[in-house]
């Protein structure tokens, strides 16, 4: 009954979102994107036998996310045909067969595809489905904010472009994880964390953020541990790093600006963490990045 199908009208019009050419490492979580403005003729057919992406040479399956703006379509799951409207969303776990078309005049969609990866392990408790969500319609936006602004070009657009980011993966996360019921401490831990991702200059240290959880410096370690797996000053590290990667290959700060940028004391302190971290001097780091992307 299932087949791979791909019947694209030429009146439909697509802009493809790609995640590797962005700052940070979002290709890891999202192996393709886009966002569709469907007219005339519009068909997409999978089998269920498990589309793959590869990354890093190695292979891995993806999951399927339709987020509806306006107009309509309609899918097909083993378990019957559902009509998709506006402010809804789709969800289809690695494996599932499903087709997919066309139900209205138009349909003005955005389409994600999630590497099978420990941050979406999530998906494979849930089942085939549509659904309406609050959630549907920021998601399309914050899509269609990626999709304007890497269009342009600006001094603070890698930071806005991180940010988009990281709101992208929290509202999908919101939108189709039935278990993101956070407590209150939870909730407080995450804003915090934000905080600290927007403030990589201040002098974080394990006393300065219990202080901010009114929790004793043990309670605060233990908690940020089971939330993200790392203590709190590797979960900074990692945040400062990763940041100062983006801005080794996207900018021409030098390593004094850069280690400034990030909570460094100065340039000799922070060329000995990344090359702790990396095994490569930020320096060399930016030449072979940029080399690449010739």
């Amino acid at each position: 009954m299932w087949k791979d199908i791909l019947n694209i009208h030429q009146d439909c019009e697509e802009y493809f979102l790609n995640f590797e050419q962005m700052p940070g490492n979002a290709d890891s979580l999202i192996a393709c994107a886009g966002i569709s403005t469907l007219k005339t003729e519009y068909q997409i057919g999978k089998t269920g036998k498990g589309e793959t992406f590869e990354r890093d040479s190695n292979k891995t399956h993806v999951h399927y996310i339709l987020v509806t703006d306006s107009g309509a379509g309609k899918i097909t799951f083993d378990s019957g045909e559902y009509t998709i409207t506006s402010g809804s969303i789709v969800v289809m776990p690695a494996g599932t067969p499903f087709f997919y078309e066309l139900a209205d005049e138009h349909w003005s969609m955005c389409w994600l595809l999630l590497n099978d990866c420990p941050q979406f392990d999530f998906f494979h408790e849930l089942t085939p489905s549509v659904f309406q969500s609050d959630k549907a319609l920021p998601l399309y936006k914050t899509m269609s904010l990626l999709r304007d602004l890497n269009q342009i070009e600006g001094q603070n657009q890698t930071s806005i472009i991180l940010g988009l980011i990281d709101i992208l993966v929290s509202q999908i996360e919101q939108s189709v994880n039935k278990k993101t019921d956070f407590s209150p401490k939870q909730v407080r831990f995450n804003k915090l964390i934000q905080s600290v991702k927007k403030q990589l200059k201040s002098p974080w240290s394990v006393a300065v953020l219990a202080e901010k959880m009114h929790l004793s410096e043990p309670h605060f370690y233990r908690l940020c541990k089971k939330e993200t797996g790392l203590s709190p000053l590797k979960l900074i590290t990692q945040y400062r790093l990763e940041y100062a990667c983006n801005l080794l290959r996207y900018t021409n700060y030098n390593l004094e600006q850069i280690a400034s940028t990030i909570g460094y004391a100065d340039s000799a302190s922070f060329a000995h963490r990344f090359k702790q971290h990396y095994k490569i001097s930020p320096g060399l780091w930016r030449t072979t990045e940029k080399t690449k992307a010739i």
